[in-house]
């Protein structure tokens, strides 16, 4: 059976059945043809995968909760449970009615870490000495391309610095009073 006829007997797609190869559900077995090999399959395996393919799937919608006796099976005594006398919480697992859980720390620790950054001090535009293309066309109001031309022209001094250009804060000036 070759690739086409064994995907409409699967009903399923050529490229769905390619998928199946690739995942070495179903075995193919290439033969000579005319101009290049074509894919065979057997019948008899496909007849197999196909009831395989039309069973049921039953997935239960929540996972069933650990027993206790699952939990302590699996304890493991940190430097925490030693401190306060109480088990550490896993995965999944609930927090007795005022403990802080594990998702709450994470979320505090990265309140935290956010808040630090958003803190950092920041220079505005108009006191900066270097400037970006993006700070100087803020501070100009001139286009990007306007500055551009004026980089390339040598009209306005600018340096590449890494991937950007970096103009002084004194030689824009200048090149804003001689432009009127």
């Amino acid at each position: 059976m070759n690739k086409q006829e064994a995907a409409d007997f699967l009903g399923v797609s050529v490229r769905a059945l390619e998928r199946y190869v690739q995942q070495q559900r179903i075995s193919v077995k290439y033969e000579k043809g005319k101009t290049r090999p074509t894919a065979n399959f057997d019948p008899v395996e496909l007849e197999a995968f196909k009831a395989e393919l039309n069973q049921p799937n039953y997935k239960p919608a929540i996972e069933p909760r650990q027993t206790p006796s699952n939990i302590e099976s699996r304890q493991i005594t940190t430097d925490l449970e030693l401190e306060t006398d109480k088990p550490v919480l896993y995965t999944g697992e609930i927090a007795e009615f005022g403990e802080i859980s594990v998702i709450d720390k994470l979320a505090s620790i990265i309140e935290g870490l956010l808040s630090r950054t958003e803190n950092q001090p920041s220079v505005p535009i108009a006191d900066k000495l270097l400037l970006t293309l993006p700070e100087a066309q803020a501070l100009t109001g001139l286009s990007r391309e306007f500055l551009r031309d004026a980089i390339n022209d040598g009209t306005l001094k600018a340096k590449m610095i890494g991937r950007g250009w970096r103009v002084k804060r004194s030689d824009l000036d200048e090149y804003v009073a001689s432009l009127f």
